[in-house]
């Protein structure tokens, strides 16, 4: 087994964003575009690589052994809200749930978008992690955090592999590469600054496992504001237009994305079926997305997901990809 911590690649990755660089870098949910948290230059140039407005707030990623309290503003963390926050983390970090809480007044407004929240993360992935170990131990300091939104082109499909990454900005951006992430869609993310959990963004980790461990159902998020990332209603879109099955008007040089065997998929110049589970389904999303998308068909076809909640997760992205996709179309 490779000794990650001591990988040459994981000291360069370090050292690069130490120096201000940003490079793409695995995690279990999709590759990140990632940068120093704290260096409000190196997080100005996510912003223009990714062409994403600077109001988005960028998720940190911070080491399994932080100390998250580095990065409150604890006179804004109420009994509850701390101990609802211990106990998700304890469920489930490291891993792909990003907390919003009450954002320390030393922590530069560029990664958070001007607000007064900080989105974090605990990646479980074991390249990540190391890289956060390695600019700990560059800046000496166990202080330390990456911003590292997904590493694509504001509004596009995320990266799920190196090449991915490679291919949206041109080989400009150097990678590490850490294989196929094994999740394949970006966190689920819960805001605990509202009194009661509430869900931004749903992801790997259900409400229903929300409930489970806190004995609280997160609510329904009632604003579309950028209060994290990938809430906006058009996201994640290829630039071949997305459509559902039961919308579909014409097939003539359309590719399609599927998962049942029942699914007539004749009329189709390409088709691509996917798991019928929805985290294997989730898993294969976005490299299946982008594989139909370089074949520039007319549109794409996406078979209707069933009206499940364990599908909710693959379903809002493709209803934020549709929206997307069609945009000025």
């Amino acid at each position: 087994m490779i000794d990650v911590f001591a990988s040459a690649d994981v000291v360069l990755a370090a050292q690069k964003i130490a120096a201000g660089e940003v490079i793409g870098l695995p995690t279990e949910t999709v590759y990140g575009l990632a940068a120093d948290a704290q260096n409000p230059q190196a997080v100005a140039r996510i912003f223009a690589l990714k062409h994403r407005p600077a109001s988005h707030p960028l998720i940190t990623h911070i080491a399994a052994e932080a100390n998250i309290h580095y990065w409150l503003d604890e006179a804004r963390m109420t009994a509850d809200m701390t101990d609802i926050m211990n106990t998700l983390i304890d469920a489930f970090w490291p891993g792909p749930l990003t907390l919003v809480l009450p954002k320390s007044p030393a922590i530069n407004d560029a990664v958070t978008g001007g607000q007064d929240t900080i989105a974090l993360r605990c990646p479980d992935h074991a390249l990540a992690q190391s890289v956060l170990h390695a600019l700990s131990q560059l800046h000496n300091t166990p202080h330390v955090g990456i911003a590292a939104p997904s590493a694509n082109r504001f509004g596009r499909v995320s990266p799920t592999h190196a090449q991915h990454v490679r291919d949206e900005f041109n080989g400009q951006v150097w990678v590490l590469d850490g294989d196929a992430s094994v999740i394949g869609i970006e966190s689920t993310i819960i805001d605990l600054t509202r009194g009661a959990p509430v869900l931004l963004r749903h992801g790997h980790i259900t409400p229903d496992d929300i409930f489970d461990v806190t004995g609280l159902q997160p609510l329904p998020n009632d604003t579309h504001s950028p209060r994290a990332s990938g809430t906006l209603l058009a996201h994640y879109a290829p630039a071949t237009p997305l459509v559902w099955a039961s919308a579909a008007t014409a097939l003539a040089d359309a590719g399609c994305l599927c998962f049942s065997n029942e699914f007539d998929v004749t009329p189709f110049k390409q088709v691509i079926q996917l798991d019928d589970q929805p985290k294997n389904y989730a898993r294969g999303l976005y490299h299946a997305l982008r594989e139909l998308d370089r074949a520039a068909h007319a549109q794409i076809v996406v078979e209707d997901l069933p009206v499940d909640s364990a599908w909710d997760a693959v379903r809002d992205r493709l209803k934020r990809a549709i929206v997307g996709s069609n945009e000025g179309k």
